[in-house]
């Protein structure tokens, strides 16, 4: 549906002062992406021109949209924050449009559906005024404007004045509304502030145009589409319904989730087909991942590549990586910091791998930490192995060559390099380059003394009679006991 006639107008100046965080409610994070985000990338898709009424904390929501826009939005500011109706106002002088679509900021769940919905009513029914309605009669939905109707008017009434009864007035507003550019310019100076919070708002537009026998639509949606935030719950109700909405759609790409409830998954995040998603996972971020993937339980993956056929084992991290096809990490590993595992690399339990590359068919199983390292290809890195990248000021690197063996228990003191099909032995640390098909032995040499194990034992039952000798005769002094202390 083309909309070349109409122009956006999204009101974000609040100060949120219901969230109670001193900041902007506009940026938290809803499936990993900011809640302004929500309508402004909406409207962008639609190719509907979108100006931002600004405010409170106006540079960070800037900001935060030309991260993700970098053009096509424009903004104008509300130095003072009166209301809807004054922010609207505030706008005008961008006005190009026959229609003005106006919506608040804080509506993360509305759909194309919903705008191509209300923009077919209004053009259909000539509306000079249309709006987004819903039912809801729960106590939770007392902070939303009520819609009274009756034969002959319909009128909104803001939730801060409103007396009635929930439950006779369950018509609630959405804050969305298509508006005639040609009505607005005649009538939104004639909105009166308001007594209760001396406020202009956009509401009163409704009554006014009723008054003046206008035509007003009406058009009424899901509750759960046009749930806005003013509080944490708030924001946590849309974000299982935004969670939910995701995992569903995941599933009919065929996806299988364990305990669906207990995950979550970012809204960028892209899985393919035959993956199995276990309890307690969370996808973060520009997460993808491959085909026939086996993510295990209470593991976190952020903005991480993972290719196809690959298991990330229970509680295991990765972050900012990549991952080739048929790679294993975990459990309870850590992969970080731009590090690349190539094709059927295994990364164990308790291995940190930091800036690393692991080449492909490497294995670091147990218990090691590679930070700034370079491993080729078929590469064997013993348990308890570690590279020392710091030297407390300055980091370097390590690197080990295709076909190397690392023995257990080495360290690796950077920069060094082991070269192709070199050894090292277990224990050793190693401060110098191996060369190729070399055997690096970097430790103490052993000396077996036969028989000292049993002077050792003498000496040792010697010393301890001699304790306990002395605590007698502490404790005879303290007690006042001479006899026992002789």
């Amino acid at each position: 549906m083309a909309f070349s006639n109409v122009q956006a107008i999204i009101l974000a100046a609040g100060k949120s002062s219901r969230l109670k965080t001193g900041k902007t409610k506009l940026v938290e994070k809803i499936c990993g992406r900011e809640m302004i985000l929500y309508p402004t990338k909406l409207l962008h898709s639609l190719n509907i021109p979108t100006t931002l009424v600004v405010g409170f904390q106006k540079e960070l929501i800037e900001e935060t949209i030309k991260k993700q826009i970098p053009s096509g939005i424009t903004f104008v500011e509300q130095k003072e924050q009166l209301g809807t109706g004054h922010a609207l106002a505030c706008s005008q002088s961008l006005w190009n449009a026959q229609h003005i679509l106006v919506m608040n900021g804080d509506m993360p769940l509305v759909t194309q559906n919903i705008i191509e919905q209300l923009y077919a009513e209004h053009m259909a029914k000539d509306a000079v005024f249309s709006f987004v309605t819903a039912h809801n009669c729960e106590p939770t939905s007392a902070g939303y404007g009520r819609v009274v109707e009756t034969d002959t008017s319909i009128s909104i009434i803001e939730a801060k004045e409103f007396n009635g009864d929930l439950a006779e007035n369950c018509c609630i507003n959405a804050g969305m509304y298509l508006i005639k550019r040609s009505f607005l310019e005649e009538h939104l100076e004639k909105l009166e502030k308001s007594s209760v919070t001396g406020e202009w708002y956009i509401t009163d537009l409704v009554k006014l145009a009723s008054d003046n026998k206008l035509h007003v639509e009406t058009v009424s949606v899901s509750f759960d589409r046009i749930r806005g935030v003013n509080t944490f719950k708030e924001l946590w109700a849309v974000e299982q319904v935004q969670k939910a909405e995701i995992i569903k759609f995941w599933m009919d790409q065929g996806v299988r989730f364990t305990i669906a409830q207990n995950v979550h998954i970012d809204q960028d995040v892209t899985i393919e087909a035959g993956s199995y998603i276990d309890s307690g996972v969370q996808l973060l971020g520009a997460t993808k991942i491959g085909k026939n993937c086996n993510v295990g339980p209470f593991s976190l993956i952020s903005d991480t590549t993972i290719g196809d056929e690959s298991v990330i084992f229970s509680h295991t991290i990765v972050k900012d990586s990549i991952l080739g096809t048929s790679v294993t990490v975990g459990p309870f590993a850590h992969v970080h910091e731009k590090s690349r595992l190539e094709d059927h690399a295994v990364i164990g339990n308790f291995v940190e791998v930091k800036r690393t590359t692991i080449g492909a068919n490497s294995k670091a199983k147990h218990l090691s930490y590679l930070g700034d390292t370079h491993i080729g290809n078929k590469v064997n890195i013993g348990a308890g192995t570690i590279t020392c990248n710091y030297n407390g000021t300055t980091k370097h690197t390590t690197t080990i060559e295709d076909n190397a063996f690392i023995g257990s228990n080495n360290t690796l003191v950077a920069p060094v390099t082991i070269k192709k099909n070199a050894y090292t032995a277990a224990g050793s640390t190693i401060t110098q380059d191996v060369p190729e098909d070399a055997l690096a032995i970097a430790r103490e040499r052993q000396v077996n003394k036969l028989g000292y194990a049993k002077n050792l034992k003498q000496r040792d039952e010697k010393v301890s009679s001699k304790e306990d000798d002395k605590s007698s005769f502490i404790a005879a002094v303290k007690s006042n006991n001479f006899e026992n202390a002789s």
